[in-house]
């Protein structure tokens, strides 16, 4: 019996999108149609200083298929830090330090190559000091924590540089802890989260309900519950791991929007940004219109405040699993903050996910013209790969695919032109868009300004252009990696009916478009790539290693399995 693949292409052009006639609905209806691709947590979204979205979504336990709610507990990661930096600004209010003391001022037997930090490097990563020391996990004492960071390697020398520094921000702990005379918990709780209302938040203090911790999962390996942070190490006090919920975050936004806990003076100060854009314990952003930080680890949990000041929005985003090997809050970071301005974007399809088994999938394919793609497994579904024009070609634009089609072409020409260029230094074979001196010039001086040496070329892929219906967009990576393992410096030449008419410059990894097929019924499968909002509906039937591939009415035939 053959097998079918039938593909309905589900791109933007069938997605549903929503206007800014309700935020907190279509945000709802957005994170709904993100359960089955994977995403699993809580947001709130504050606009005007209302909340106007907070709820969970996915699994808290998907063992006992317990869901995320607004009251689920989960780990700040290392939005902890700024927690920090307002108790040692609260700190200075209160006369008991300054940020330009020395650390000297605090702690003994500081050596001498150290003896220039002061609290102001710690707060801004310019100390010099190393990012950790072990695992978070890793039981050590006060004083051997102390020992160890004071007798780590200095990456170079206070204030030249900037290195991101778990360490730092324990040590700052410990300055809270000498100079309040209580724990550091205990003073985040009476001077910064008791006077904001904030109940719900800190390590062992809050009044844990245990039914509303999280599991945490990376892929499908369950790490466990964020209840092990309730007993941190030193390797997490004061930089990381703090727990809290959607609504003790906003509270605590309001309450740093008013003087109830910093004054505006020493509030200027802390959020000023410094080296690399950072303040104390805030990401500064866009001349101080955005004030972020976000933190995650390789358990899967992951946690970002963004503050967009004058739009007056704040969103808190907290997962507790990833989504193809990404952290959640990195996927849907952008659709978050467009939905939380009022903007339309395309929404993921709408589906519900079956049990299946997707083994039988795996393995190389190839088409009729010699073309081969993979799917492959991950931990959960099986996977396409895209990695190849005229596959491409069929998912995005069935209607007009063909073995030979204008981006087919394009790219061989530009792989022939490239080639000739890089081998014998001869850019003739660019004439074919009238333009050969000129694109020889472009691609000499890009290539100068980013210093790369014998770079090696890729043609990535060919497409329409939105905005013109005779352009072609060809991207080209160059790279010194003949792997192209490393971020390549990407060229985006256009062409206009068939002739050169601009050049672009970026630079990223250069990978296959991943497609996850979720299984949606009897060997039917939801393709769907959330980060770039890429979908089909597949179904397949027939035998072993004779495929049809059938997308919006266009078929392609034997389509071979070949291991």
């Amino acid at each position: 019996m053959k097998k079918t693949i039938l593909i309905f292409f589900s791109t933007i052009a069938c997605f549903l999108c929503y206007g800014q006639q309700d935020i907190g609905k279509s945000t709802d209806e957005y994170f709904k149609r993100t359960e089955p691709l994977g995403f699993s947590g809580a947001i709130i979204i504050s606009k005007d200083g209302e909340t106007i979205l907070n709820e969970g979504y996915g699994y808290a336990n998907r063992e006992i298929q317990k869901k995320n709610t607004s009251n689920s507990v989960f780990s700040t990661g290392s939005v902890t830090k700024q927690f920090t930096a307002a108790a040692i600004m609260k700190l200075e209010m209160m006369g008991k330090l300054k940020t330009d003391d020395k650390i000297s001022k605090y702690f003994e037997n500081v050596p001498n190559v150290k003896s220039e930090i002061k609290i102001h490097n710690l707060l801004t990563h310019t100390s010099g000091l190393t990012g950790a020391l072990a695992d978070d996990f890793d039981e050590i004492s006060k004083e051997k924590y102390l020992n160890q960071a004071l007798n780590s390697k200095l990456e170079f020398n206070p204030s030249e540089n900037f290195n991101y520094s778990n360490v730092g921000y324990s040590l700052l702990a410990m300055i809270i802890e000498k100079q309040s005379g209580i724990s550091y918990e205990e003073f985040l709780n009476k001077y910064l989260f008791t006077p904001s209302g904030m109940n719900q938040t800190g390590y062992k203090l809050p009044d844990w309900n245990e039914s509303n911790f999280v599991q945490i999962y990376n892929g499908s390996k369950n790490n466990g519950s964020t209840e092990i942070f309730t007993n941190p190490t030193w390797h997490l006090i004061g930089n990381g791991g703090i727990l809290s919920t959607t609504s003790d975050m906003i509270k605590w936004v309001k309450a740093l929007n008013t003087e109830k806990i910093l004054s505006n003076k020493i509030k200027e100060k802390m959020f000023t940004p410094y080296r690399n854009d950072y303040g104390y314990g805030w990401d500064v952003l866009d001349d101080g219109a955005l004030r972020q930080h976000n933190g995650g680890s390789t358990l899967g949990l992951g946690a970002e405040l963004r503050w967009f000041v004058q739009d007056k929005v704040v969103t808190m985003i907290f997962t507790n699993a990833t989504i193809n090997g990404d952290l959640g809050f990195n996927v849907v970071r952008g659709d978050l903050e467009a939905l939380a301005m009022g903007d339309n974007i395309p929404l993921p399809p709408k589906f519900s996910t079956v049990k299946a088994d997707t083994k039988f999938l795996v393995g190389t394919y190839q088409l009729p013209s010699g073309q081969q793609f993979q799917i492959q497994n991950n931990s959960e579904y099986a996977v396409l790969l895209i990695d190849n024009q005229e596959l491409l070609d069929l998912i995005s634009d069935p209607k007009n695919y063909s073995p030979n089609s204008p981006s087919i072409v394009l790219n061989k020409k530009f792989h022939e032109a490239f080639d000739k260029a890089f081998s014998n230094n001869d850019y003739s074979g660019f004439s074919f868009t009238g333009a050969s001196k000129e694109l020889e010039n472009e691609i000499k001086n890009e290539i100068k300004m980013e210093g790369l040496k014998n770079p090696h070329f890729k043609v990535v892929k060919s497409f329409l252009s939105k905005n013109n219906k005779n352009a072609y967009i060809t991207q080209i990576a160059l790279s010194e990696d003949p792997d192209f393992n490393n971020e390549s410096m990407l060229l985006s030449i256009v062409t206009e009916n068939s002739k050169y008419a601009g050049l672009g410059v970026d630079f990223g990894f250069v990978g296959p478009v991943e497609l996850t097929l979720y299984p949606t019924g009897k060997d039917k499968f939801q393709a769907y790539n959330l980060s770039n909002k890429m979908g089909a509906i597949i179904e397949i039937t027939g035998n072993n290693d004779n495929y049809n591939f059938i997308v919006n009415g266009t078929k392609v035939s034997n389509i071979k399995k070949i291991n």
